[in-house]
């Protein structure tokens, strides 16, 4: 088997499925009262970013940012590191600036050696595709996308299609999965309850939805899981598999209503399944 495993306590009917992936006990850290305050404390660390001219309050929106980098203006929404705060209060408001402003400024060039494949939602490929970037995507399963990114010690990052010349997609399509495989040792599970399993990539978390593209995952999980599951991709850093029976859909609806409740880094509110091999939705 690939991954590490730590079990947890079973949640008494599923009251507070988010509790699971919190710590015990909540350090006493400074606290944003509003996401003004917030915004505030995050324009000065990009102002001191490198090849940033300027950080301001975006006029229109309390919770962007226009900046100025390296001769590009960008938008930035803090709406999702906000809704991380109140949620996770356990975790280190810092840590979190620090890495929510990781990419910006930073300097790097597509390379066959960062490129990976990662799951994203039809609103996120949207965004992005309207910056006329002409990111590198193709269409998945229930209006999520298959996008090629960059990944950065701090940060992933988009790819344009043209940085790959004399390439076709299912060459970088190998390329991207051969350098999420070289994770695979790095998966750990949780299972507090026999109807499910949280897996996710230590260490590089936001490649945990894309273990459902590699063959050599659902292999290595079989003993577990033999035959159909369910699969639920609330976050973008969560992967979870359910049996595919009516409890299994439960759970699954629960899990995906409470991480929505959260409102930060979210993928997908629909149930998956992997039936003979595919990837399918399967309603509810």
């Amino acid at each position: 088997m690939f991954w590490t495993k730590r079990v947890l306590l079973a949640l008494p009917l599923f009251s507070s499925i988010s509790a699971w992936f919190k710590t015990a006990q909540a350090a006493s850290k400074r606290r944003f009262m509003d996401i003004k305050d917030l915004r505030g404390t995050v324009i000065d660390v990009i102002a001191r970013k490198p090849g940033v001219t300027s950080a301001v309050p975006d006029a229109s929106d309390p919770a962007k940012i226009v900046a100025h980098v390296n001769g590009h203006t960008y938008t930035i929404d803090l709406t999702n590191l906000f809704n991380r705060m109140r949620a996770y209060t356990h975790e280190d408001p810092d840590r979190l600036i620090a890495e929510f402003t990781a990419m910006i400024g930073e300097s790097g060039s597509p390379s066959e050696a960062n490129l990976v494949a990662v799951l994203r939602d039809k609103t996120y490929v949207d965004q992005i595709s309207k910056m006329g970037s002409g990111m590198l995507a193709e269409p998945y399963v229930g209006g999520l996308s298959i996008v090629y990114m960059m990944d950065m010690p701090g940060s992933m990052s988009p790819v344009s299609s043209k940085a790959f010349e004399g390439k076709n997609l299912a060459e970088l399509r190998g390329i991207a999965l051969d350098n999420v495989r070289k994770w695979l040792g790095r998966i750990t599970s949780d299972d507090p309850l026999k109807v499910v399993t949280l897996y996710f990539v230590e260490g590089n978390t936001m490649l945990s939805p894309s273990l459902i593209l590699l063959d050599e995952f659902w292999a290595s999980i079989a003993d577990r899981y033999p035959g159909d599951v369910l699969i639920a991709l609330p976050r973008r850093d969560q992967l979870f598999i359910f049996r595919d029976d009516a409890e299994g859909r439960m759970y699954a609806r629960r899990m995906i209503d409470v991480t929505f409740h959260d409102d930060f880094n979210l993928l997908s509110n629909q149930i998956f399944a992997r039936r003979n091999g595919k990837i399918v939705t399967a309603g509810g």
